[in-house]
């Protein structure tokens, strides 16, 4: 029987490499779910070396015999033990296992034919905490955050990686992050490596699970689990068992499925002062609410991404897009101004290259501009933050509750498709009845530059 024992150097670079890629796993309200599927045969079949269960809380739970010298692979969707013949250029698994080392099925460990590149993304709260595993019920979306999949790492520190570029080691992704929160020793090993802490020599190289990190995973199949590591030993005590229980949640659609289109009756539009003001009803998860800002009515567009004259904006959970850009083949920029006076603004400032926006590959303006003043307070669990229109609380109560949206004091300057200018401010997230997804907003024309 082996046991994995991870080599200092390795380890020390892959945290220096990563720590500052470690991010938060967010309860995220912009998240388009993937349909689930059926899941009545669920818990799967495992396999030889797989076992795996449903606990009475309906979340799954995974044992894996990673003794051998062999890898492990799993397929998470069907919860069964595959054996890829070519298991780097295979679409079957999504993750393996080997001692407790944990490899992805993308970057350096794999290439699926078909699907998406398996990602990770991984938070941590507190030392000596307990991961808050059931406040996360949506995966935060790959434009938010970023996800991580495994890698290499030059075994040589600098200078002498010049002169071996190709002399690399695998970086397996949950063997590298979140950030340690105590730092490896380089000759005892002691410290976090990823999912897990060993204790070092002098404390017999025991492993054990980080009970304050969690994870989002992302499959072959697009479909989204949080998934928190839960041991390494099995119940007679033999190591190179590691445990973890895990659950479907949603997540962000792939490929380019992000332009269906919400039906009539989403938007209501009512006439307010010198401009108006829009409730949305954006809690359908995969269509866009697509809003035309002229005519002050909702459109169904045939074909939202060519549809120069047809919309201005459209919405999606706390998301917004502008038609212009990647989103839309129209000419919509937008301006953001932050704490600007709305009953003083009535002139758009001069359209420059630096002063507007519009939307970018993997980058929503709306959702990107302005920059962040607040985010990741300790306090907070390190997953609050601001993101562009809105303020997302984490696991603090700013006053309205945990995990909330709150608009910024934003007044934006949106270039309409038609060269109409619009000064236009976020007014909520959530409806009377205290329902998310039901964002409001304000618009009223201004002058030209």
């Amino acid at each position: 029987m082996s046991t994995f024992r991870p080599r200092p150097l390795l380890a020390a670079l892959a945290l220096l490499v990563l720590a500052a890629c470690a991010g938060d796993i967010t309860p995220d309200q912009t998240a388009t779910p993937v349909d689930p599927g059926p899941t009545e045969t669920l818990p799967g079949p495992g396999g030889p070396q797989a076992l795996f269960a449903k606990t009475t809380a309906g979340t799954y739970t995974a044992a894996i015999d990673a003794s051998g010298s062999d890898w492990i692979y799993l397929d998470l969707d069907s919860q069964t033990q595959v054996f890829p013949t070519s298991p780097e250029a295979s679409g079957d698994w999504d993750l393996a296992h080997r001692g407790a080392e944990i490899k992805l099925n993308g970057g350096s460990s794999g290439a699926p034919p078909t699907g998406q590149p398996v990602l990770a993304f991984g938070d941590k709260v507190a030392e000596g905490s307990a991961y808050p595993f059931e406040t996360v019920t949506a995966a935060p979306t790959t434009t938010a955050v970023e996800y991580q999949t495994d890698g290499t790492v030059n075994r040589y520190p600098y200078p002498l990686s010049l002169l071996f570029p190709d002399a690399v080691d695998p970086l397996y992704a949950m063997n590298t992050y979140p950030a340690a929160d105590q730092e490896p020793d380089a000759a005892t090993q002691a410290g976090d490596h990823g999912w897990y802490r060993d204790s070092g020599l002098a404390g017999g190289s025991v492993i054990s699970a980080r009970g304050n990190v969690g994870y989002v995973l992302r499959t072959v199949e697009c479909r989204y689990y949080k998934l928190r590591m839960t041991g390494y030993s099995d119940t007679s005590g033999e190591v190179a068992h590691p445990q973890y229980e895990f659950l479907e949640i949603p997540g962000n659609a792939c490929g380019n499925g992000g332009s269906a289109v919400a039906p009539l009756g989403r938007a209501s539009f009512t006439a307010s002062g010198t401009g108006y003001t829009v409730a949305v009803d954006a809690t359908d998860e995969e269509a866009w609410v697509h809003l035309d800002l002229v005519n002050h009515a909702q459109l169904v567009p045939t074909n939202p991404d060519n549809d120069p004259q047809g919309w201005d904006i459209a919405l999606r959970r706390s998301d917004l897009k502008l038609n212009g850009g990647v989103s839309g083949s129209g000419s919509v920029l937008l301006h953001d101004g932050l704490r600007d006076d709305w009953d003083a603004r009535t002139r758009a400032p001069a359209v420059s290259a630096d002063s507007y926006h519009t939307d970018e590959t993997d980058v929503l303006a709306f959702t990107t501009y302005p920059a962040a003043e607040r985010s990741g307070d300790a306090a907070c669990g390190g997953i609050n933050g601001d993101h562009g229109w809105y303020y997302y609380s984490g696991f603090c109560n700013d006053g309205e509750g945990i995990h909330h949206i709150s608009p910024r004091d934003v007044v934006y300057v949106l270039r309409g498709r038609d060269g109409q200018y619009w000064k236009l401010r976020l007014l909520g997230y959530y409806d009377s009845a205290g329902s998310s997804a039901h964002p409001a907003l304000e618009y009223a024309p201004v002058a030209a530059p």
